[in-house]
């Protein structure tokens, strides 16, 4: 699946806050394959610059941060890493 898909169904409010966790973990593996990084390496850096642990994410606002925050890395690289 691409990382628009995954993005797509990850803000997706008609779909359970699970379902969208694993979609929005899923764009964080993507975006690792792309910089040659291992996911758990992108899911803390959301963590570290957001606040927001996507092995635990909370509710919709906390999926949309982490959204903004994986495109960012995905467009200007991942620089903490």
């Amino acid at each position: 699946m691409s990382f628009n898909s995954s993005r797509r169904k990850s803000l997706d409010e008609a779909l359970s806050l699970q379902i969208r966790g694993s979609h929005a973990r899923s764009c964080a593996l993507l975006v690792a394959e792309k910089f040659g990084l291992n996911r758990e390496a992108v899911i803390s850096d959301v963590a570290e610059r957001s606040g927001i642990d996507l092995h635990n994410l909370e509710n919709g606002e906390s999926i949309q941060t982490a959204m903004e925050c994986l495109e960012q890395l995905r467009r200007d690289g991942p620089p903490s890493i």
